[in-house]
């Protein structure tokens, strides 16, 4: 007879979800303090309004732990008809702040108390007490909060800036401002507005109570990863995919690493990754399958990001991969038993984060198809006549073209605000390049890293050489 046997664990601690719910405090705890010193003591330094009027983001995090906690123990006291006594010690072992507290962290600094309440009660009934409890949800409880949320609320959730912010930046959260773009701009439009890539990383952006700080929660992953509370596989390929496919992107549009560097350090990517898709209960078991999970809830996010109006997409990617846990687990399973065959979900892997890319891709090539160029003044002067015309580069490219007897003679470009490589163009003597190959303008060679301005320059002639037909 043949025995196979296998690495544990196999013996339960019995103080081991107690253990790791103390560390997964222990982690939050640096991440709320910076939250709460960024959103009051920091506002109260700089604006000196009333420190009481600041207090919101304090109340969200106290709304949403009580919240979770009196829920769950209504629940336990008279719908499960425990006494009082039992009731009490459930809750001890239950760590019944949980889900209130990760929903408050997720949510902007002014929502309303209300939306808090309503939000941490459906958090911890629907999505635990209703699964039985701690340990049977199959959905992360807080994301189910988050959800009802946005379906019910989302125009009355209140501004992500806190009131220094509003008045120093005055505009909306990295990721929106990037979906204000179209997705492809210049590093200054798109992380210019907040600073630079040090300020998303140290948290002095917009942003939820929890999620600005990627030091921090940098640190927290450590801490947690040494301690074996989490699993770590987890995020490392979810935020690893994102990191590849937006770094394709940014090298298709002639853009830096900082790019996918913008996408890993704005919004709730880490902070998710961290926190929510760890969750013992509702994520894949086997490393394997782990492995995979983070891999697909990488390409699910970028999708999402690139192709909805949502430009978030962590806490709905994760909520929809909650729903395919046991997928992955038998998919780790099988394949634990059939390394050799292991190359079948890493050609998969590659094929969906290939074609994930080519989708994206194209529908931003499409959008920028769509993009048009317009002429917007036209002066007649004798024998010539001066076109204005603006078209879209990295910014907002304007220019007056001068035609004599259907000939472009002269361009003058009065605005080229936001083309950070401009200086390549008047040193290449492009625009004298441009009147020279006016009739055959798409034969004429671009500049290496002047992509976007360099097609707005030449939709420009395109659209006068059709006028003056």
């Amino acid at each position: 007879m043949k025995f196979k046997t296998e690495i544990g664990p196999y013996v339960k601690d019995e103080n081991n979800t107690n253990k790791i719910m103390k560390k997964l405090l222990i982690a939050l705890s640096p991440i709320i303090a910076f939250g709460l010193f960024k959103n009051i003591i920091m506002v109260y330094y700089y604006t000196g309004e009333s420190l009481l009027s600041l207090l919101n983001p304090l109340y969200i995090i106290i709304v949403g732990v009580l919240t979770s906690l009196i829920t769950e123990y209504l629940y336990i006291r008279f719908i499960l008809k425990n006494n009082h006594k039992e009731t009490l010690k459930a809750l001890s072992t239950s760590y019944a702040i949980i889900p209130g507290l990760l929903l408050a962290l997720v949510l902007p600094i002014n929502t309303p108390i209300w939306i808090v309440f309503f939000g941490a009660f459906c958090a911890t009934l629907i999505g635990k007490m209703l699964f039985g409890g701690f340990g049977k949800n199959i959905f992360n409880p807080a994301l189910i909060g988050y959800l009802l949320i946005g379906a019910a609320y989302s125009s009355k959730l209140g501004s992500y800036l806190n009131i220094y912010e509003f008045d120093t930046i005055g505009g909306a959260t990295p990721l929106a401002n990037l979906a204000s773009l179209d997705y492809i701009s210049s590093y200054n439009n798109i992380v210019g507005n907040y600073g630079n890539l040090l300020n998303f990383f140290t948290g002095t952006i917009p942003g939820m109570i929890g999620e600005v700080s990627k030091v921090l929660i940098i640190l927290a992953f450590i801490f947690l990863t040494i301690t074996k509370t989490i699993k770590w596989r987890i995020p490392v390929f979810y935020v690893s995919t994102v990191f590849i496919i937006t770094f394709l992107i940014g090298y298709t549009f002639d853009l830096g690493i900082w790019y996918p560097l913008f996408h890993i350090l704005s919004g709730g990517l880490l902070f998710g990754a961290v926190f929510m898709t760890t969750d013992p209960v509702t994520s894949p078991i086997t490393n394997i399958g782990q492995i995979f999970y983070g891999i697909c809830l990488g390409i699910l996010t970028v999708l999402l990001r690139f192709l909805t109006s949502y430009p978030e997409g962590v806490m709905t990617s994760i909520l929809f991969m909650n729903l395919l846990v046991f997928l992955f687990d038998k998919i780790g399973i099988y394949f634990k038993y059939k390394i050799k065959r292991i190359y079948i979900p890493i050609l998969i892997s590659i094929a969906l984060i290939t074609s994930t890319y080519y989708i994206i891709n194209n529908a931003l090539n499409n959008k920028e198809e769509n993009k048009n160029t317009n002429i917007i003044n036209t002066e007649k002067l004798s024998n010539k006549t001066i076109y204005t015309v603006t078209s879209k580069g990295w910014n907002l490219i304007t220019a007056e073209v001068t035609v004599e007897n259907k000939k472009i003679t002269d361009i003058n470009v009065t605005n080229n605000d936001g083309e950070t490589k401009w200086n390549d163009i008047e040193n290449a003597n492009y625009l004298d390049k441009l009147i020279t190959n006016q009739n055959k303008i798409d034969t004429l060679d671009g500049i290496s890293g002047c992509t976007y301005t360099v097609d707005g320059l030449k939709n420009i002639i395109k659209v006068v050489m059709e006028e003056v037909k």
